[in-house]
């Protein structure tokens, strides 16, 4: 039946072989992501394995920059400059909700909570930006990107996870963005950024206000206070992240956020050189540059810069802060990322991307530097920026990966050899010694994550729940089945490769639509609605197929089942047949068994199901194929694993009644210890247009004691539960 077949592996490399278009419309719309490398021709499930090394390099790995601190805490040390900062704390908790690795996002969030996070004063609510690895801050003034990406990261964590799982994601949420409402607050001596207070200006004497965003330009500040919020830094624009705010922060501000993103992306484009496509360090409100000393204490990208003395400014030969450097590389990434999510600026967006490679390309693809002036000369001196005790120009692979990134808003070839770059850059030590872990590192794990489509607007999720058994639904995919419960504990597939985790609903027969699955009802959006414990989810018109599909989901307080209701509505316009197919995906891993001689198991014995008691049972087992058979059950199928067993209850179909080659009941097996697909199939029905098919499966899942075997016991209970 699968995966990647000698097909589709051909189809993949015709696509590298063609020039790449970007999409005209983005995520917040589409809900789907384009993997670029698999567009470039790079075998899919080598990009899945390059993508978890490089996760695992910042946060597993030999050189990791993620630690855990008892049961509950971690953090993301800049290990170069030996403390904890909100720009990586506030990137490790975008990337852990991105890749769905919920507890290391919340051990990130308990420390900022426990040690950043004011909790009282006229700074409540804000991050301190710096802190030693124990806690101790080194400053108490933030940095508003911080304060961006936490307020980001945790409503798509709410979106995600839900609120009720010990930490309420989009309160934590709501609470920073209410603090970052204009307020006044006395001036420290030594307030404001890193404890420098003016950034060389003198503070002014009384109460003064402090802010996340310029009220004035709707802009963000490069810090919410002193002489910091007089200015911005590009690489805090991300205008998208204002449109999540608008859609799910539910504080009451949504027009203002809507009106923060467009003034973002107009910023931008002030602040951009024509010519080169480079930004300054940091500039006015206007995009003109920024004519201030340059302090060692600010955060390095934040900018990666040596603390130095405690208020002792440099003064460099030209202003290095109109230069660009460490912060800016991030700058083609944040497009990029607006292009993939919102599109609202594509036109502007999709030159700015060939600008940028085109002058990076122009220096050499392989030999560019990471600091310029504006005007692409170089900078010297002290006015380049240095870095874990170097001041040096360097091929930095942080800004490789950013270069690549913004290939997903270019058409030209020359994106290609950016991807190509990053693919095969290595992350390690220069030969001077000079190596970080960290900012590189999350650059890179950002860039990959973007090109690989694992870089997505989070959705909220739909949540179902009768006593102790609850189901999770994504509406924003596919409508799949994301999880399914008792008491905390999964029974399906939660790997994170993109067809072997959840259940999901196919029209059947395969040779209608081959592979892969049909694209509006497998992996798109569904419109929502629900009412308590009752969902219904629609789908778009299937392009391909002309069908458009209804999944209806109800609990029954009773038995405490589910039942998933699926419905195929004819749309083309001709008479179509079509039989409904619900496919779910469960661990390699325990006793799978139905109602049915195995002898009547089509092929023979490839699978090892066995007879006993009347029914077919087969114990997970491993090889290097992938198999699958048919077979015609009595109208249930169920799985036993780690003392949890689900039994899913459909109509019993008669001889003659599936679809040609299928079956009632499908169970394909994936080569060696990965997953298992349990599949039933309802009747093979003709449908005029404008008719439909419904089709009903009963979910059950109970605590069972008794051994993973085949039993007369687990056979009775089955027949209890699906009595109920």
């Amino acid at each position: 039946m699968k995966k990647w077949s000698l097909l589709l592996f051909l189809a993949m490399a015709a696509i590298g072989m063609q020039a790449q278009k970007p999409w005209d419309k983005g995520g917040f719309e589409t809900q789907q992501y384009r993997n670029l490398f698999v567009e470039m021709g790079y075998n899919p499930m080598a990009v899945e394995r390059k993508l978890q090394e490089v996760f695992n390099d910042v946060f597993t790995g030999p050189n990791k920059v993620y630690f855990e601190v008892g049961d509950t805490l971690g953090y993301i040390s800049d290990i170069k400059n030996h403390d904890v900062r909100t720009e990586g704390m506030s990137y490790g908790m975008m990337i852990a909700v991105q890749m769905d690795k919920k507890d290391i996002f919340d051990r990130l969030w308990r420390w900022c909570k426990k040690y950043m996070q004011h909790q009282d004063g006229s700074r409540e609510g804000y991050f301190a930006w710096s802190l030693k690895t124990d806690g101790t801050r080194n400053a108490q003034g933030a940095a508003s990107d911080g304060e961006l990406y936490f307020i980001t990261a945790l409503i798509f964590a709410s979106n995600r996870w839900g609120d009720d799982t010990g930490i309420n994601y989009k309160a934590e949420a709501q609470h920073i963005l209410n603090c970052t409402m204009p307020k006044e607050y006395e001036p420290e001596q030594r307030g404001g950024f890193g404890g420098f207070g003016g950034f060389g200006g003198q503070q002014q004497a009384g109460p003064q206000k402090m802010y996340l965003i310029d009220p004035e330009t709707m802009l963000i500040t490069f810090t919410p206070d002193g002489f910091g919020q007089r200015y911005t830094d590009p690489s805090y624009h991300i205008p998208a992240f204002y449109e999540v705010w608008a859609r799910w922060a539910d504080d009451g501000r949504s027009n203002y956020w809507n009106e923060c993103a467009r003034k973002s992306r107009e910023f931008l484009h002030k602040a951009i050189d024509e010519k080169t496509g480079l930004n300054p360090d940091m500039c006015q409100y206007d995009g003109s540059e920024l004519q201030m000393p340059r302090f060692p204490g600010r955060p390095p990208g934040q900018a990666q810069g040596q603390q130095g003395q405690q208020g002792q400014p440099q003064t460099p030969p030209r202003n290095g802060n109109s230069n660009f450097r460490y912060d800016s590389w991030r700058v083609p990434m944040n497009i990029a990322l607006d292009y993939e999510w919102s599109c609202a600026d594509k036109e502007w967006q999709r030159q700015y991307g060939e600008r940028i490679q085109n002058f990076f390309y122009s220096q050499g693809i392989d030999s560019f530097v990471d600091q310029y002036r504006t005007d692409g000369s170089l900078p010297e001196g002290n006015e380049i920026l240095q870095a874990g005790g170097f001041r040096k120009l360097r091929h930095s692979i942080g800004l490789v990966a950013t270069t690549a990134a913004a290939s997903m808003m270019c058409s030209h070839e020359k994106s290609k050899e950016f991807v190509k770059a990053l693919w095969e850059a290595k992350h390690e030590p220069f030969e001077d010694g000079y190596f970080d872990a960290y900012y590189d590192g999350l650059l890179r794990l950002f860039a990959f994550m973007h090109l690989s489509g694992h870089y997505r607007v989070i959705f909220p999720k739909c949540h179902l729940q009768t006593g102790d058994v609850k189901m999770t639904i994504d509406p924003s995919e596919g409508g799949k089945i994301l999880s399914y419960k008792y008491k905390g504990q999964e029974v399906i597939s939660q790997m994170p490769m993109r067809e072997a985790y959840g259940s999901t609903f196919w029209t059947s027969p395969q040779k209608e639509w081959n592979w892969p699955p049909v694209q509006e009802y497998d992996k798109g959006a569904y419109k929502v609605e629900q009412n308590g414990n009752s969902l219904v989810l629609t789908s778009e018109v299937s392009q391909k197929l002309g069908f458009r599909i209804r999944k209806a989901f109800t609990t029954d307080p009773k038995s405490d089942a589910i039942n998933v209701t699926y419905t195929i509505i004819n749309e083309s316009g001709k008479e179509k047949q079509v039989a409904p197919w619900e496919i779910t995906r469960v661990p390699n891993e325990g006793l799978i068994f139905f109602d049915a001689p195995a002898e009547q198991i089509t092929p023979t014995g490839i699978i090892p199901f066995k007879t006993a008691f009347k029914a077919a049972w087969y114990t997970t087992d491993e090889t290097n194929e992938n198999r699958k058979i048919n077979a015609d059950g009595k109208g249930w199928l169920a799985y036993l694993n780690k003392g949890l067993l689900m039994v899913k209850k459909f109509e019993d179909l008669k001889p003659g009644q599936p679809a040609p080659d299928e079956a009632e009941i499908q169970v394909y097996v994936n080569r060696g210890k990965t997953y298992i697909e349990l599949e039933s199939q309802g009747a093979y029905t003709k449908l005029a247009p404008g008719e439909s098919l419904s089709w009903t499966v009963k979910w059950y899942l109970i605590p069972y004691n008794g051994e993973a075997a085949p039993s007369k016991q687990l056979l009775k209970t089955v027949n209890k539960v699906i009595k109920n």
